[in-house]
């Protein structure tokens, strides 16, 4: 029976840990301190500072199989046998510690004995100029015809993101027969690796790195060798299990049955490559929102929201038209609970999240597409798709530029992106324009309307009857598809902008099927004013349509509106009646007050007022509306708004005795809606004046489930420059994304002070840690050189004359490096003609440090030629600069002929 992917897993990582090396856990999707790399591309990302040598070494050697996120090749997922872009990585590591020989001999180890493929299958391929790796693989007993030189873009591996450790490879590869191949091939029998053919897979790839390449792409000699090493965990089971795609491998035919479940479909000829996209975006999507990455217009969630669209498209092909890759969510953290045991524990939280995103798109999916067909007809025999019709789709339908490509590449069109992105830039500029510049041209067209009858208090749906219709400042009796306008209707359930409250988003229908859909809501003169497009049909006026409010969206500025209106109450109860409203925004993402207030507030003063609020949510008061004279409402005692006009009679909204206020904007029915209140940022927007930022109900556990994600990445990094220390305390208190949600849903608003402590907490003793560390390592440094230089004078006693050179050899034991060199510059100073030669013994091996003074090095010194030639003796790793240059080795018994040949050498100069 073949092995399964996690028994392979398994194997790998116990072969190392049997090898000395280190098991390492997967890293986040997320690098960490790493802004080249978007995601987490290799198993070495997590290990890049290890081989620059930019932090102590935790150990020399290390195993790990990394979760892996790369979109690279996003448009051939589906259509080819391999392609993913979530996938495992399976790989071994050296830090100055073994080098080519053993790596190759570790591999060919693994895949006979573990793997069980058979050596007479095992083809390599090499860097063409690696002569050494040629050698290594036939000493190993891979046949020299086995063995294929390739040019360095197939065989020289450049590092994860644009600086890093980089150096040329060996790939293995796994003859899988000459059916494998394909027409196209020509070479039949006499094909070889590098061949674009499926019959040789490459399953490993072994980096010898070499070197550090920066940031302008120049490469510098790594301070110490290092083995960097890739296998895909998915290929590699393909193989041992012998089917013939990644698809067909036991994990991903998991959830490939369970799409079959659900949508009554087989996994079967052209069908294929739709059940591969489900498979494949739906692991990629899941792994990616447990690690803290949501779907957003932007960055990473950008790439998040892309997948979930195209998983949409292709579940069309299978007849699903409604939300489905939320539902498969079960199936995936079932399969990996034991490795990845957070997607169990966040299960509830990505299925809400996929759900949500999946909802957002398909109200315009099946109206983009019908839109696109309509759009290639017009195009006849032209086959070039033009960036403005690529605009309208991403624009109006939330079609993904790259997705719009990918269809339309299928249909044989090519698709003109600097037009798309020239459509791009002039839409962000008429965003830039100021819509009050609009509002005057606009409304003085409308001045006979009477006001908009706002349903939107009462129900988020409702009819009403067009009034005006505005299309490019111009007033207008129809408009139809692709149309951008303003309409303007006697009733609406859509509130305008206005108090604070950002303006509704949603649909308006007609009987006829036409849809509108309503960007924005902007509010002058009591007009309500519906902004947006038209997605499908015709609107004309003194048409009777339906409103629809985006509901979400709404609820979550009703949140966030009580919720001002409540620390309103807060502050004046707290700081005093001074506290004077002096502007803000309610958006459904949060909630931002000003006011006037002459000092900052300290944190103590800041729990009391959120406590203040979080009691009034607690209570569950009922909001009462009135609408009153304006005589009668202020002798309710209730709060006006800074430079706000009133009317002859005005809307008093009631929260029992923390708020009473005079306001036109949309409310809870009762406070404890809300759920929860936090405060996020406290500032000052200008002299006299505070600012307080806040959050409301879902978005309160939302903010601390991402801030709890940043401190487990900040603990992540800290522990992987600080192997010694404790983070036990760390991890007992990081809370996973289901638990802090079940805690906010048992504990109520009390889980805010919980967890606002806790917070503080962590960020405390990780500020603390980082603190010990540094001070910990300055001391230790600071206390071995002061040591060093106590002795200084012994050492300048053993000086001898060389040639034109003062040398000074010295042996030492387990010396930090960096004292030594700091030792090294103040015999350097005192001796411009010196040249040093310090041992430092250590447990396995033995360090070869070499200095050069000024003088010296003008005589003709070079210290790293020299200890390139010293190394041979020793079959030691290392190198340098002229003036200092560092090896190491594990043979002892020749450092005296390494010291002879260095003498020699001085004495030639």
């Amino acid at each position: 029976m073949s092995k399964s992917a996690a028994e392979i897993k398994k194997l790998f990582l116990d072969f190392f840990a049997s090898k000395g090396h280190s098991i390492v856990p997967s890293s986040s999707l997320i690098p960490s301190g790493d802004p080249t790399l978007l995601f987490t591309t290799a198993g070495m990302v997590q290990f890049k500072p290890l081989f620059t040598g930019a932090v102590e070494l935790p150990y020399t050697r290390a195993t790990s199989s990394q979760k892996c996120l790369r979109t690279t090749d996003l448009e051939n997922v589906g259509k080819t046998e391999r392609h993913c872009t979530f996938f495992e990585m399976l790989g071994n590591f050296s830090f100055g510690d073994y080098f080519k020989e053993d790596a190759i001999l570790y591999a060919l180890e693994f895949s006979l004995k573990y793997l069980e493929f058979p050596l007479e299958q095992i083809w390599i391929t090499v860097y063409q100029d690696d002569d050494e790796a040629i050698e290594l693989w036939v000493n190993a007993g891979i046949p020299r015809e086995k063995i294929v030189k390739l040019g360095k873009e197939d065989n020289f591996w450049g590092p994860a993101g644009d600086s890093g450790a980089c150096g040329p490879c060996s790939e293995l590869y796994l003859d899988r027969g000459v059916s494998k191949g394909y027409e196209g091939c020509g070479k039949k029998e006499s094909c070889k690796p590098g061949c674009s053919c499926d019959r040789f897979l490459e399953y490993w790839n072994l980096v010898f790195n070499q070197f550090n390449q920066d940031t302008s792409g120049v490469l510098h000699p790594l301070k110490q060798t290092g083995i960097d090493t890739g296998s895909g965990l998915e290929r590699v089971a393909l193989l041992v299990q012998n089917v013939d795609t990644v698809y067909e491998t036991d994990q991903m035919q998991k959830i490939i049955r369970r799409i079959e479940e659900l949508s009554g479909k087989k996994y079967e000829a052209e069908l294929k490559p739709a059940f591969r996209v489900l498979t494949d975006h739906s692991r990629s999507v899941c792994f990616a929102i447990a690690d803290g990455i949501l779907p957003d217009k932007t960055g990473r969630g950008y790439v998040i929201r892309r997948l979930v669209r195209r998983a949409n498209l292709f579940a069309r092909k299978l007849g699903i038209t409604e939300a489905f890759l939320y539902k498969l969510v079960s199936t995936i953290s079932e399969e990996y609970k034991d490795s990845y045991p957070e997607l169990s524990q966040k299960k509830d939280f990505i299925q809400n999240i996929i759900h949500g995103e999946e909802k957002l798109f398909l109200h315009t999916l099946e109206i983009g597409l019908s839109q696109m067909e309509s759009m290639i007809l017009s195009y006849g025999d032209n086959k070039v798709f033009s960036g403005k019709d690529s605009f309208k789709l991403y624009g109006t339908y939330g079609f993904p530029f790259e997705m719009t490509k990918e269809i339309l590449l299928d249909k044989g069109f090519n698709v003109d992106e600097k037009g798309f992105q020239s459509e791009l830039e002039k839409d962000r500029e008429l965003s830039r324009e100021s819509w009050k510049g609009k509002k005057a041209s606009y409304l003085s067209k409308l001045e006979k309307l009477d006001q908009t009858n706002f349903l939107g208090y009462e129900s988020l749906k409702g009819n009403g009857k067009i009034l005006s219709i505005l299309s490019n400042e111009k007033l207008v009796e129809k408009i139809s598809k692709e149309t951008e306008a303003v309409l303007i209707l006697d009733s609406t359930s859509f509130y305008g902008e206005s108090g604070g409250q950002i303006g509704d988003k949603g649909y308006i229908s007609s009987k006829n099927g036409a849809l509108f859909q309503v960007l924005d809501t902007q509010k002058e003169n009591d007009i309500i004013l519906h902004i947006g497009k038209v997605l499908s049909g015709e609107f004309s006026s003194n048409e009777i349509v339906e409103t629809e409010v985006e509901e979400d969206r709404r609820k979550l500025l009703t949140f966030h509106h009580s919720g001002t209106h409540l620390l309103n109450g807060a502050l004046r109860a707290i700081l005093g009646t001074h506290v004077s409203q002096k502007a803000s925004l309610v958006s459904d993402e949060y909630l931002r007050f000003d006011f006037s207030h002459p000092k900052s507030i300290d944190e103590e003063e800041l729990s009391i007022i959120e406590r203040r609020v979080n009691d009034a949510i607690e209570k569950r008061i009922d909001t009462s509306t009135n609408v009153l004279p304006i005589e009668d409402a202020k002798k309710t005692g209730a709060i006006a708004f800074f430079d706000e006009k009133y009317g002859d009679k005005v809307r008093v909204v009631r929260m029992g005795e923390y708020s009473t206020e005079f306001c036109g904007g949309c409310h809870v029915k009762n406070t404890g809606d809300i759920q929860y209140f936090l405060i996020t940022k406290e500032s000052s927007p200008g002299a006299g004046n505070r600012r307080i930022e806040a959050v409301s109900g879902p978005k309160v556990i939302e903010f601390f489930q991402l801030e709890f994600q940043k401190i487990s990445l900040q603990k992540d990094e800290l522990n992987l420059k600080l192997k010694e220390v404790n983070l036990k305390l760390i991890n007992d208190k990081i809370d996973s994304p289901e638990l802090i949600q079940e805690k906010f849903q048992t504990q109520g608003s009390k889980a805010v002070n919980h967890y606002r402590q806790v917070l503080k907490n962590l960020r405390e003793t990780i500020h603390l840690k980082k603190q010990e560390w540094n001070e910990a390592k300055k001391q230790e440094q600071g206390n071995a050189t002061k040591a060093l230089l106590a002795s200084k004078d012994s050492i300048l006693n053993q000086k001898i004359s060389l040639g034109k050179f003062d040398v000074f050899r010295n042996k030492f034991n387990n010396e930090r490096i960096e004292s030594l060199k700091e030792f090294g510059d103040s015999i350097k100073n005192s001796y411009p003609k010196s040249v040093l030669y310090f041992e430092n013994k250590n447990e396995d091996n033995t360090t070869i440090l070499l200095m050069a003074g000024k003088e010296a090095l003008s005589l003709g010194v070079n210290c790293n030629s020299v200890l390139k030639e010293i190394l041979l003796i020793l079959d030691g790793k290392g190198g340098g600069k002229p003036d200092l240059a560092q090896g190491s080795t594990k043979k002892m018994e020749k450092l005296e002929e390494a010291y002879q040949t260095f003498t020699k050498k001085l004495v030639s100069i």
